[in-house]
């Protein structure tokens, strides 16, 4: 009986019948495993790539976002050269006129315009060479009880527009004055304002200015605190008292004393 089992098992395997049966269902095991490799490999595929899509469109979004030139911008350059001209006389000759004031009173106010602002930094050659090259074309704003700096600017091969919107007073210390950041952005797109913190530092300390950070409203605000003989004018040494800023003009209000020999 034995033989006779182990035959007929001998001849199922070599019929290949029972055989068959096993490859088949190991064969549709095997699509099946290979059916969701693919369709797994799929969706990392379809993720990656729709990443990739994200990310790029992303920075084509921030590209053009950086690029925005505020409206106050546009106007401020469309201000000819001739005008620049103008108006870069008439601020030196504002200067000219606070010297023959603080000459001859002790108290002293000076307005300087928007327009004198921009004309003179259009204007004036030399100033623009103290430039880092990166910068071109800066302007100021006066709007809102706002300073606005705006400029272009080349980071990382890009051009981009920088704008700092700032607040500049003076505080209840002699000689300080404090400097308010609200925001930095590069055309409609926000900036991290560490930066750009860290270069008033560095210039106002080469200035010979103190300089401590403090906050309001979450805002960081620069102290800064000059030297007594920061601001001269001729013999006269200037100490600021008061800063307003309105809408187009800069006001300053101070005090003079005779500088000793």
């Amino acid at each position: 009986m034995s033989f006779v089992f182990f035959l007929g098992r001998s001849v199922g395997d070599m019929s290949g019948k029972e055989t068959g049966g096993n490859l088949t269902e190991s064969a549709g095991k095997d699509e099946i495993v290979v059916g969701r490799r693919r369709s797994r490999v799929r969706r990392i595929l379809f993720r990656v790539l729709y990443g990739a899509l994200s990310i790029l469109v992303l920075a084509v979004l921030v590209c053009r976002g950086s690029l925005a030139e505020p409206a106050s911008y546009q106007s401020a350059l469309a201000m000819t050269q001739a005008e620049a001209k103008v108006h870069r006389t008439a601020f030196e000759a504002n200067i000219i006129e606070l010297g023959n004031i603080v000459r001859e009173k002790r108290e002293w106010k000076t307005t300087i315009t928007q327009a004198e602002l921009n004309g003179w930094l259009t204007d004036n050659r030399e100033f623009s060479k103290t430039l880092p090259k990166e910068v071109s074309d800066p302007r100021m704003v006066l709007a809102d009880a706002k300073m606005s700096i705006i400029f272009r600017c080349e980071i990382f091969g890009w051009d981009a527009i920088i704008q700092g919107e700032l607040d500049v007073f003076c505080t209840e210390v002699p000689r300080q004055i404090a400097c308010r950041i609200y925001r930095v952005r590069s055309g409609w797109v926000p900036l991290p304002i560490d930066a750009f913190a860290d270069q008033l530092t560095a210039r106002m300390v080469a200035y010979g200015a103190e300089v401590e950070w403090s906050e309001i409203d979450g805002d960081p605000v620069a102290l800064m605190a000059f030297p007594e003989d920061a601001f001269q004018l001729g013999t006269k040494i200037l100490t600021v008292q008061a800063i307003e800023i309105e809408e187009g003009r800069l006001m300053i209000t101070g005090k003079s004393k005779s500088k000793l020999p």
